[in-house]
């Protein structure tokens, strides 16, 4: 007899069956029929865990991105080098391309996200933003950025740098950007020594972040 499927199992599996169908027909498309259908699930049981269909595909964005930051908490809790700021958007940014869903959200690609992109950001825990000020404060603490500009004016023009690259058809190589981030807000020198120092407070930074975006998402299972 095969094991009873649990809540948070099925869940998984119908967030499965949406982020497939999400990137093969885009959201205007896909149905929570269809996903039921390609889940081997009832329509009903979709909605014993979204209320409704915006919800569902937003649940599917919010893994991908709660995931590629859980990867990137893996690459620096390998490499505390992985902490430094261009080497830290080089991994994202690689992460990023490798997953169709969460690009096409940084890119604004409306036939596949449809009116999901501007609600998004809603979903994530509102210290998900503050966290990345307070890495770039960390940074700057330990002569890692450049002087001369408040972390918090820093965070938006390297956003600005992050959604220029991805953006664009087809997007640069994940080298290219680590470098231009260098160049825009890195000193000229910067210190192994002092990256390798502060990784662990990164690293439990970043933790903590991931930690909460993966119980707002896990709060429907």
């Amino acid at each position: 007899m095969p094991p009873v499927e649990n809540r948070a199992e099925r869940a998984e599996r119908i967030l499965d069956a949406a982020a497939e169908l999400l990137l093969r027909a885009g959201y205007r498309r896909t149905t929570i029929e269809d996903v039921a259908e390609r889940a081997g699930v009832g329509k009903g049981t979709v909605y014993l865990h979204w209320k409704n269909r915006e919800e569902l595909f937003l649940a599917v964005l919010l893994r991908e991105s709660v995931r590629s930051l859980e990867d990137l908490v893996a690459a620096i809790a390998a490499d505390p080098l992985a902490a430094r700021l261009s080497r830290l958007t080089e991994i994202q940014y690689a992460d990023v391309l490798g997953r169709p869903l969460l690009h096409a959200g940084y890119a604004d690609d409306a036939d596949t996200l449809g009116k999901l992109l501007p609600k998004l950001h809603e979903k994530l825990d509102p210290r998900h933003d503050e966290a990345f000020v307070e890495y770039l404060e960390l940074l700057a603490a330990n002569d890692l950025l450049r002087a001369g500009r408040p972390p918090a004016d820093l965070a938006v023009a390297y956003r600005a740098v992050l959604h220029g690259f991805l953006i664009g058809t087809p997007p640069p190589e994940p080298a290219l950007i680590a470098d231009t981030v260098a160049h825009a807000f890195e000193p000229l020198a910067v210190s192994a020594t002092r990256v390798r120092a502060v990784a662990p407070r990164v690293l439990r930074l970043f933790t903590e972040s991931v930690a909460l975006d993966r119980k707002r998402l896990e709060r429907a299972y």
